[in-house]
């Protein structure tokens, strides 16, 4: 999940804006009357899941607020929290502590704002956007349903073949502080969703869908070829046929970096390693940070996974991946292994003790500490050959 900036005078512009006012003449067809706000406003609720471009997205939608409102599309910035999406919102419909002040929001409390907001807006298009929706019971959902009977809704979300998915949920706990999750990769091989309930897609849109209506999900696919800002204006377009495309303006939205870089084979098992070792949060988090700086460049953490590792996580998933693709995709069974992985079989690879050794020689000869301690014994070095010389020459 990306941390937020502080409010720029822009974004305080939009906030004013966002406030009800006379309607002048000769508004753009994408900004509504207030009569029309609640019979035509259409809100796209983006639910993730986790690992599948959601903070590039919700950077774009944040970084790109003013730009987006001037086409009709609203994307709000109440109770947004330090994140730059809604998950204050999402932990609250889910009961779910905050981790920014840990308490649990209160979902009449945080939605209220965000409507009046995004109703406001007098943008025909509006989003919200938060990974943390996905999991949400049918209870959670309901709520949020009940909530938005004025808007047209679109629930979307984008759909990771497991494996893949695995692998990225993986690096994640690995390098989080929060907690002290040190279990290897392969302890969850046997019942991949232990992993996280996100990669059982289907149980988990067929619980968006049983609330909003098939109708009105909108699912899509995610690699790492595709830009998934891009994708996501594409899904909008489809869906707002009446207003200017966005997809074709993307060049001139600001553009969003990858901020959740996973890290290496060595960093990820090295912070894993550490993180059992240290019950202090502060330390786990100077510490993964160090890793992963340090060891960027290796391996990937992919080639943890061997070839029939990925299989399995696949086979594990094919009922309800057949299921996922015939009624929301209309087609067969992309994420099918033997489609997937048909390339040289590879096995697992592994970070050695030896190599650990060596890396964690590599990162103490690298610290501001060792390198003084080299200068002082250089220098050292150079006033015993001086007075050696001195000696001689005496």
């Amino acid at each position: 999940m990306a941390k937020k900036s502080k409010k720029g005078p822009w974004q305080e512009t939009i906030l004013n804006a966002a406030r009800p006012t006379a309607l002048k003449s000769g508004t753009a067809d994408h900004l509504l009357s207030t009569r029309d706000i609640t019979m035509r406003q259409k809100l796209f609720i983006h639910i993730g899941p986790h690992k599948t471009g959601t903070s590039s997205l919700q950077r774009f939608l944040f970084n790109n607020q003013k730009a987006l409102l001037k086409r009709g599309v609203f994307y709000p910035i109440a109770h947004l929290s330090d994140f730059d999406a809604q998950h204050r919102l999402a932990f609250a419909i889910l009961g779910k502590t905050d981790p920014n002040d840990r308490q649990i929001p209160s979902r009449e409390a945080d939605i209220v704002p965000i409507l009046n907001e995004i109703k406001s807006s007098r943008a025909d298009t509006a989003i919200i956007s938060s990974e943390a929706f996905f999991p949400a019971d049918t209870t959670a959902i309901q709520f949020l349903h009940d909530q938005l009977h004025e808007f047209t809704p679109v629930v979307v979300f984008y759909a990771r073949r497991q494996d893949e998915g695995y692998v990225s949920t993986y690096t994640q706990r690995a390098k989080s502080p929060r907690h002290r999750y040190a279990q290897p990769i392969h302890t969850h091989l046997d019942h991949p969703v232990s992993m996280s309930r996100d990669l059982d897609i289907y149980q988990q849109v067929s619980n968006w869908a049983r609330v909003f209506g098939k109708e009105n999900v909108a699912a899509r696919l995610y690699n790492r070829e595709i830009t998934v800002p891009a994708d996501f204006l594409r899904c909008v377009d489809e869906r707002r046929t009446e207003s200017p495309p966005l997809a074709s303006m993307m060049d001139r939205f600001k553009a969003s970096k990858d901020i959740n870089k996973s890290p290496s084979l060595e960093a990820t098992e090295l912070m894993r390693l550490s993180k059992s070792q240290c019950d202090d949060p502060e330390v786990r988090q100077i510490t993964i940070d160090l890793l992963q700086k340090q060891f960027e460049s290796g391996r990937s953490a992919a080639k943890l996974l061997s070839t029939a590792d990925r299989r399995a996580i696949l086979e594990f998933f094919r009922p309800s991946n057949d299921k996922l693709f015939r009624e929301y995709f209309s087609c067969e069974n992309k994420f099918a292994p033997e489609l997937l992985l048909t390339g040289e079989e590879t096995g697992r690879e592994t970070l050695t003790i030896g190599e650990a050794a060596k890396m964690i020689v590599e990162l103490v000869e690298g610290t501001p500490y060792a390198r003084a301690r080299r200068v002082i014994a250089a220098a050292s070095r150079w006033q015993r050959v001086r007075w050696r010389k001195s000696k001689m020459e005496f």
